[in-house]
């Protein structure tokens, strides 16, 4: 108690402690055993405190395993900490537990609490919206995802209500899956394809209508402007030039020789750029980065065809001289242009702030400035563009509009007023299709200047949660049209997750509970630490 001493047995004999004591620290000679008493009550408590923080670190370590599925913490630790503190110190990550099962049974419970928390706020809330979509692990298991877009405290939360087996890809599993105790107040169904190719997930709407009658389905943006891009054909002058492209590309790219010579001859040049990209066909997005890379090249590949004369084995033999062109070098021009408003628009839609509105001002706006195309007009400005090249690129550019057109709907006229609170025509009530009362209430928040600033600072969803004490009706409509996901970006992101926890190495795990706490926005109870015996691993 008084100095921290370990003493052999022989040691503990009462007059040799007495002697100890007497010698060692003859101030507390004359004490009473009630001081002793006291003391040592204090001590345990301080210990019990330790004890407590090794149960919280406990915790919070398994918390960071579960996220990353890393099994070298509390080697790393121990190594460091001893090297470092050395003796006792360094020995006091031992009452650390971290063993398989205990991480295994603290991240079930964070993972448990989690849930309930979150199950709790949604059956405090008015309405949420929900976005589904399924793929296979590394197991070869089909997982079911659906993550929760809810509110809370004034600000718009993104959950993971659960990523389950799923049986079979039908629309009964799914709607079985998803809690039917909360299904009342879901207003939005998101899942991947657009109308009438998301195959069981455009099913499983009847299904969650017949419980929650006000749930829409809204499909995937990013999914419907690759179907609305991908089913568009393109005209023959300009897919034989794609395919030239490609070809000169695969040329230099595919062969080590010409490579490495292309690759001395750009570094000798002061390029921009080393070396082309290479093509692959999974990814069609990548037709954005390789034309754009050939067209910025052009002069070197030009200068590296001059200098290694083809011969007639060659793929490229027949069109080598189309850098020459200025009809062709006005195609490749349109492609890359094309390509990389197509790619930004996908890449656009790719965010977890994107709304409805915003949907459709990017779709709207997407295919109207070409820059390489102008550059190269104005370098050769004496020289026209032809007339079939000027039809192929209108067919295509009108192919594209309808497509878009066709695959996203015009937004509904009377849910404008949600955007343009402070331009909209209040005396049309027809298009408004809102009450007396609604439309008073819009006139007297058009007043106000305090949420004109509050308008331009927050996103459009955040701005009517903050209206929601005074304008309660008109908040209430707004936020309801607007929760529903656009995308399913979060589902597609987790997958990634989901991959990178549940490899080759962990196949058999469950990988539910270290998904939910890797992906929550927000972290479990302290509370559970109560719940525990404080004391040391053993």
């Amino acid at each position: 108690l008084i100095c921290h001493t370990e003493l052999s047995n022989e040691c503990m004999k009462p007059s040799k402690l007495k002697c100890y004591l007497e010698c060692k620290h003859p101030e507390y000679a004359s004490k009473l055993i009630d001081f002793f008493i006291k003391k040592s009550m204090k001590t345990a408590f301080s210990m019990g405190s330790s004890n407590e923080n090794f149960v919280l670190a406990s915790y919070e370590a398994s918390k960071l395993i579960a996220e990353t599925g890393e099994r070298l913490i509390l080697p790393a630790l121990n190594i460091i900490t001893s090297r470092i503190y050395g003796g006792k110190k360094g020995n006091q990550l031992g009452s650390l537990s971290l063993s398989n099962n205990t991480v295994k049974c603290r991240t079930e419970e964070m993972a448990k609490n989690i849930e309930e928390t979150l199950i709790h706020r949604l059956k405090n809330r008015q309405f949420f919206a929900l976005q589904v979509d399924e793929s296979t692990d590394i197991a070869d298991t089909a997982n079911l995802k659906c993550f929760v877009r809810y509110d809370y405290e004034s600000s718009i939360q993104k959950d993971l209500l659960f990523c389950k087996p799923l049986p079979t890809r039908t629309a009964v599993e799914i709607f079985k899956l998803i809690n039917d105790c909360i299904m009342k107040k879901c207003v939005g169904l998101s899942c991947d394809g657009p109308q009438g190719k998301a195959g069981s997930c455009t099913r499983l709407v009847p299904w969650i209508r017949a419980v929650a009658p006000d749930c829409v389905w809204v499909p995937c943006s990013i999914h419907t402007s690759a179907y609305a891009i991908t089913f568009v054909p393109m005209p023959s002058l300009l897919s034989s030039t794609l395919q030239e492209c490609v070809k000169f590309i695969n040329y230099i790219k595919s062969h080590p020789l010409n490579f490495r010579i292309f690759t001395a001859l750009s570094n000798k040049l002061g390029s921009q750029h080393e070396h082309l990209l290479l093509h692959c066909e999974v990814q069609w997005l990548l037709k954005r980065n390789i034309l754009k890379r050939l067209f910025e090249m052009k002069d070197e590949v030009l200068l590296f065809l001059e200098r290694h004369p083809l011969s007639a084995k060659d793929v490229i033999f027949t069109f080598k001289d189309r850098f020459h062109i200025f009809d062709w070098l006005t195609k490749v021009a349109y492609l890359c242009d094309i390509f990389c408003l197509l790619n930004d628009l996908s890449l656009n839609l790719q965010s977890t702030k994107i709304n409805i509105f915003k949907v459709h001002e990017k779709v709207e706006r997407n295919f109207k400035s070409f820059c390489t195309l102008t550059e190269l007009q104005e370098k050769y400005a004496e020289t026209n563009i032809s007339d079939a090249i000027s039809a192929a690129i209108q067919e295509h550019l009108l192919g594209l509009t309808s497509s878009s057109n066709e695959y996203f709907l015009p937004t509904d006229a009377s849910k404008m007023w949600s955007k343009n609170l402070f331009t909209v025509d209040t005396e049309n009530e027809e298009i408004l299709q809102l009450s007396a009362s609604e439309v008073d209430s819009l006139i007297d928040l058009f007043c106000e200047t305090a949420l004109k600033e509050n308008f331009d600072k927050l996103s459009l969803i955040d701005f009517w949660l903050s209206c929601r004490n005074e304008y309660s009706h008109l908040s209430e409509k707004a936020v309801k049209f607007l929760m529903p996901f656009v995308t399913t970006y979060k589902c597609e992101t987790s997958f990634s997750s989901l991959i990178f926890l549940k490899n080759k190495y962990r196949n058999r795990l469950n990988v539910e509970p270290d998904l939910r706490i890797k992906l929550s926005s927000f972290a479990p109870d302290k509370f559970l630490c109560d719940t525990k015996q404080h004391h040391p691993s053993h």
